[in-house]
């Protein structure tokens, strides 16, 4: 997977996308800082309501899930479709009919918008991992479950497909994001709320980035607050 992540980078650094790119900033704030941010934080509150009753609710359903094992051998398409192999093919793809193509260059800002919402929920997605450090239900050893890297890439692709093209494409892409995020549960790699979370972050930068591209964002500032009396976040906005 490194070395796919590797050759991913380097298709970006040397392609010929557009110069309107966002910020770093602009694209890591937008599921909170663009319209994205009703379903980001409508995610998150899903994600820390299963975290809170996670002995209730996360716990005993990814068990039931892993006992029954209903997906069985359809479990690893989701697999498949969680890592980054759909988003690498649909990113050459979009640059291969970029530049072959005499009179459409849209696909290179669908490329763009692939790449970043890929990048990104994958960066936040990683820093969790291994920052939160939660043990997977089938090898505690393994401190890295939280969220759920497989569903956050496949929902970041889904939304992307979503938004860039007809809803006959980006239903069945959806619905393979959820088959991703269910096999995640059914191979006893991750409870409920990793996958929650996962969704979260693919849809919260599948949307963001493609909001934040149209110029959202950019007028948002979001400031610590540390004082006696409170601590917290700012966010101010211009108009």
């Amino acid at each position: 997977m490194k070395n796919v992540l590797i050759i991913y980078l380097i298709v970006f650094t040397f392609s010929a996308f557009g110069q309107n790119r966002p910020t770093i900033k602009q694209d890591l704030l937008s599921p909170v800082t663009t319209d994205a941010s009703s379903y980001f934080w409508t995610g998150t509150a899903l994600t820390t309501f299963l975290v809170l009753t996670q002995d209730y609710l996360s716990y005993p359903l990814t068990e039931r899930a892993y006992e029954t094992k209903p997906l069985g051998d359809a479990a690893v398409v989701g697999d498949y479709y969680g890592q980054l192999y759909p988003n690498i093919i649909y990113t050459l793809g979009a640059l291969a009919h970029g530049y072959y193509s005499t009179e459409d260059k849209s696909s290179y800002e669908k490329a763009d918008h692939m790449f970043r919402a890929t990048l990104y929920s994958g960066f936040v997605t990683t820093v969790l991992k291994y920052s939160i450090r939660q043990p997977r239900p089938n090898s505690p050893q393994e401190k890295n479950s939280f969220p759920s890297g497989h569903t956050t890439t496949a929902f970041a692709f889904a939304t992307v497909i979503a938004t860039e093209h007809s809803w006959h494409w980006g239903v069945p892409a959806l619905a393979l994001a959820a088959l991703t995020g269910f096999s995640r549960m059914n191979d006893e790699r991750h409870f409920l709320h990793d996958v929650m979370a996962g969704m979260t972050l693919g849809v919260g930068y599948g949307l963001g980035t493609y909001y934040s591209k149209a110029g959202q964002g950019s007028k948002y500032v979001i400031v610590p607050i540390f004082d006696q009396d409170r601590t917290g976040l700012r966010v101010v906005t211009t108009f």
